[in-house]
């Protein structure tokens, strides 16, 4: 979902119903309390599916032999991303700088546990 939304593509989650129409495709979601939210968006467009919308088939034995027979098309990264956009570029490749920091937090345990979560919700981000 990150990467749609910082892709401009348009998103959905939790879909319970998929119909495609002309360039576009209409989708029936569900949000809490048992209620259910209808929208319409633009092609292409990424949806999580909610388990239990379709059956499940299995592949057979003589799928997986022509499954691994088959040819795989190769496209150009320009012909990837949607129309009238600029295709995504890759910037740089790197690994993260590894660093051992290791703080002793003291004093009462609900002092200490105050300063913990403002160091998650404010250094490192994750609350």
């Amino acid at each position: 979902m990150v990467m749609a939304e910082m892709l401009g593509i348009p998103h959905a989650t939790i879909i319970m119903q998929v119909e495609i129409k002309e360039g576009a495709v209409r989708v029936k979601r569900e949000l809490e309390d048992g209620w259910f939210q209808s929208l319409e968006m633009p092609l292409p467009a990424l949806l999580t599916i909610q388990s239990g919308i379709n059956k499940l088939r299995y592949a057979t034995l003589m799928g997986i032999k022509k499954a691994k027979t088959k040819e795989v098309r190769r496209l150009p990264a320009t012909d990837l991303g949607p129309p009238g956009r600029a295709a995504v570029s890759l910037d740089r490749v790197y690994l993260p700088q590894r660093k051992k920091e290791t703080r002793m937090l003291t004093g009462a345990p609900a002092e200490t546990a105050a300063k913990l979560v403002d160091i998650l919700k404010f250094e490192v981000r994750v609350i």
